[in-house]
This record gives C-alpha cells, structure tokens and sequence, in this order.
C-alpha cells in the first residue's frame, strides 16, 4: 500500500491512478494530519509526498512530517516530490531519511524505478548481518582492508545498493576512502565493464564546466580547436563519480 501525500487534488489523483495501474494499492492525503491518521490506520509499504503543502509555504512543513514518518514508523521509505527550486530542500530531506526524490513534472519510469529500488532496499535491509568472509566470496572488495563490524556493515550496504540504478551520496572526511567506496559500488555493479569516470569538481572553472560536463564541437568557441567529448558521454554505460 502506498501513501500519496500532496495538497493538489490533481497530483494525488493522477499519481493514485497510475500506480494503481502499475499494480500498486494507493490510499491519498492533502495535509499532515489526515496523513498521520492513514499511517495508523492502515499497512503502509511507502510513502510518496511533496515537500510543499501550499504555494505560501517553504517546505517546513513537509521536512516537520518526513521527521515524524521516520521517527514513528523508521521502516517505511519515503519518496520526495519537488521542483526545481527546491533541490536543496529535498537533499536536506535525503539526510532526514527519504530514501529518494523526484522533481515535478516527474517522469512515469523514474518514479516506478524510485519505487521499485526503495522496496528492494527495504527487503535487503531486513536480511540478517552476513561476515566479510562471506561478502568476499559474493563481492570484489579486495581494494577495502579490514574486518570492524562497522566497515562490514558498509560493505553490505555497498552490496545491496550496488544492483540498483539509485543514485548514491557518499560522505566523509578527506582520506576516508570514499573513492575506494565509489569503485567498490561500481565494480560490483551491473555497469562494473562501463568506464569509471572521475570528476574532480574543484579543478573544474564555472566558465568550463559546460564543456567538460557535456562535451562541444570544433569551432563552438574561440578555444574549441577539436571535439571534445563530455564527461557524461564518457561515463555512459558506467558510473560518473564526482569528487
């Protein structure tokens, strides 16, 4: 069962129809309060909300109800829906705990993708602990030293998000090996034959960011002296890490 939440009649109407379309059970909320009380009610698998309640607010609200899902009912992945304008407000949403967002107009596969892989996460999270004897002989960790239980919980995190196309945010301090994290999650990817692309942000102008990102063609600049592929073209069929 899945727990649409927007305050646009429209969105949550046209949403409910198509998943149950897909195959999924749908129930729908406008605001925060009937939203809790369909969460008591019934057996929610997922939930799928805007971050916006109305045009006037900022997002507040949206960030207060994904805090109390997560707080009372920690197991049920939540899926943002944002505009443009809000990204930021919905990467301050990933680290309160949704496990994904899309961005309004939202695109039908992407949405499906974003569900299917929570579910997938929910059902691999619920498996029992495995040792790093047994991950080595299912995964390619050999570049990642170490038997601490915390690294073996990254290494079967690693193991679970892996197979899926979800996009991944690793964060540490300089030198904790978040590259090695990176190559790790490609290698043990269905993309692990594609190219490892790495892109060094701080090394990269505001003024050739374009290019190196997209690529251009002779004579597009006063400098374009040949083509010159982007690094989203170069990483295609593999993994675009930024660093």
């Amino acid at each position: 069962m899945i727990l649409i939440i927007d305050d646009d009649i429209a969105v949550r109407s046209s949403l409910s129809l198509f998943l149950e379309t897909e195959g999924y059970k749908t129930h729908t909320a406008e605001k925060e309060g009937s939203a809790l009380k369909i969460l008591n009610t019934y057996a929610i698998a997922l939930v799928v909300m805007d971050m916006n309640f109305s045009p006037k607010t900022t997002g507040e609200e949206g960030l207060a109800l994904l805090q109390d899902i997560k707080e009372h009912w920690p197991d049920i992945p939540v899926i943002l829906i944002t505009g443009w304008g809000s990204i930021d407000l919905a990467v301050q949403g990933m680290k309160y705990g949704a496990s994904d967002f899309i961005t309004k107009p939202w695109d039908n596969k992407q949405l499906l993708t974003a569900i299917k892989t929570a579910f997938s996460l929910q059902t691999t999270d619920k498996q029992e602990v495995i040792s790093r004897e047994a991950l080595d002989k299912a995964y390619d960790f050999e570049k990642i030293i170490g038997r601490d239980g915390a690294l073996v919980n990254l290494l079967s995190t690693i193991s679970r998000i892996a197979d899926t196309n979800a996009p991944v945010l690793i964060e540490g301090e300089s030198g904790t090996g978040k590259e090695l994290i990176a190559e790790a999650i490609h290698y043990n990817s269905q993309r692990k034959d594609g190219p490892f692309v790495k892109v060094n942000m701080g090394a990269i102008s505001s003024t050739l960011f374009e290019s190196e990102m997209f690529g251009h063609k002779k004579g597009a600049f006063t400098d374009a002296i040949r083509d010159r592929q982007g690094r989203f073209q170069m990483a295609d069929g593999g993994t675009l890490f930024f660093r």
